[in-house]
């Protein structure tokens, strides 16, 4: 189980123990920890950050697509078009402005149609089941179709259609609730999937790092917790005998050699891949 926003916090407390100074606690405030934690936490998406697949639909007779919609984007790993192949059909990308990449494939994509659904159509947060009422799947939509609820951003590739009040989708959706009656959109038109690195999420409730980044925030944090009290002191009134700062920075300063270190094997994990034009 992943160590929430809270667990990491406690962690970091208990690795800052008054080890320093003899009958003296030091104290770190919860919003000082969580500001170090959130720089920390930006290092290790910099290096192994967090893989999304975005379902972007495609523009006939184009190769660019359009990624202001993508949010929390650092930059595009791969590209996957057309979609559904086995194996995938990846591809680079090249970023032409803030807003559009080009794919570097040597086909272009062809147009199909769009529309919205007849009836209510529901979608289960981080589930693959779709539900409808007075829907009518069976006729309107079939396999590899996408759709996707009117108020969302994200198009969802169709896997199976059940009846004309259920289908299933490729991934489990990020929406939820019933959408307006007869205004969920469906096309039939060529999307592509991006493969977006975005920076990891810790909060209360959720977190998506794994164990061993887990230890590397602790020890990031703890140590950039010890420099930056170890900076407030010198100059100021020594309340633990005057090696206290220069013990407390230099024992903060090898945590954050330790949390670089640990960076520097996390990014000997990722490569850069160079797929052919197709």
């Amino acid at each position: 189980m992943s160590m929430k926003l809270v667990a990491i916090v406690n962690s970091v407390r208990q690795k800052l123990r008054d080890e320093f100074v003899s009958g003296t606690d030091f104290e770190w405030k919860d919003d000082e920890l969580r500001l170090i934690i959130n720089d920390c936490l930006i290092d290790i998406s910099r290096v192994s950050p967090r893989i999304v697949r975005e379902v972007l639909p495609t523009v006939d007779e184009s190769k660019q697509l359009a990624i202001n919609g993508i949010s929390d984007l650092m930059w595009i790993v791969r590209a996957e078009y057309p979609v559904g192949n086995n194996p995938p059909s990846y591809h680079n990308v090249e970023q032409i402005d803030n807003e559009i990449v080009e794919l570097k494939i040597t086909s272009t994509p062809e147009a199909g149609t769009t529309g919205t659904l007849t009836g209510t159509v529901t979608f289960a947060n981080n589930s693959t089941a779709v539900s409808g009422a007075g829907t009518a799947f069976s006729t309107e939509l079939a396999a590899d179709y996408h759709i996707k609820k009117s108020t969302g951003t994200r198009w969802y590739r169709i896997k199976s259609v059940t009846s004309d009040t259920a289908l299933v989708l490729d991934e489990v959706s990020l929406d939820t609730g019933a959408d307006t009656v007869s205004v969920t959109q469906y096309s039939t038109d060529e999307v592509a999937y991006l493969y977006c690195a975005k920076p990891h999420t810790l909060t209360e409730s959720a977190s998506t790092l794994n164990p061993i980044m887990e230890s590397l925030l602790i020890l990031g944090t703890s140590g950039q917790a010890a420099i930056n009290r170890a900076q407030s002191l010198i100059g100021s009134v020594n309340i633990g005998g005057a090696s206290t700062p220069a013990q407390l920075q230099a024992w903060g300063a090898t945590q954050i050699q330790l949390f670089r270190a640990g960076l520097s094997r996390l990014s000997g994990n990722r490569k850069s891949e160079v797929y052919p034009e197709g």
